[in-house]
């Protein structure tokens, strides 16, 4: 049987990163208790209602939830796994592809602790790939939240649908809003599957 790749993004897509570091900080005592800023913009430092006045304070901030296991941790988007199972089921094969080690020293720890998490929580896939040049690999399909990777992925001539989020109304679809059924389907009549 010929199997379809599809490249899946991890944080915003299958990890629930915002919340995830909304929770950090929480614990930290950087935002008040039940206080989960929209993410408005993918970039936290231009989003209204995160404690970080300018990218080196995201940064260290960051930094230090990664040392405290952010990614071992982190919330699953309602349906990631259930659904990423039925495409494996489906013949599709899955490409984790995440941009996660740009933290020096800490690449043991992130690729750990994301193994840790994929386990965890069931989620089948046949390649874990580290990348920020997402738009230097081929698939039959991408899935991602980032503009700016969404942006970069077309204009490489991949086919690129976009998972919903606050942060990126304005790319054009193909899109899906929730993992569950139509969103699956969605990506299966993509994927020609």
């Amino acid at each position: 049987m010929d199997r379809k790749v599809l490249d899946v993004d991890l944080d915003g897509v299958c990890a629930d990163y915002t919340r995830a570091m909304a929770d950090w900080l929480i614990g930290q005592g950087r935002l008040p208790a039940g206080r989960y800023p929209v993410p408005t913009t993918y970039e936290m430092t231009e989003a209204d209602g995160w404690p970080f006045p300018d990218a080196s304070d995201w940064l260290a901030a960051h930094t230090a939830a990664e040392t405290d296991r952010l990614y071992a941790r982190m919330p699953v988007i309602q349906g990631a796994p259930e659904a990423l199972r039925e495409l494996d089921r489906a013949g599709v094969d899955i490409r984790i592809v995440t941009h996660r080690l740009f933290v020096p020293g800490h690449h043991r720890l992130v690729v750990a602790d994301t193994a840790q998490w994929l386990d965890d929580h069931d989620i089948p896939y046949r390649s874990l790939c580290f990348t920020g040049l997402k738009d230097s690999m081929h698939a039959d399909l991408h899935l991602d939240d980032a503009p700016d990777i969404i942006m970069a992925l077309r204009e490489a001539g991949e086919l690129t649908c976009v998972f919903d989020q606050p942060y990126n109304h304005d790319a054009p679809g193909p899109r899906i809003r929730r993992w569950d059924k139509e969103g699956v389907g969605t990506l299966l009549r993509l994927l020609g599957v």
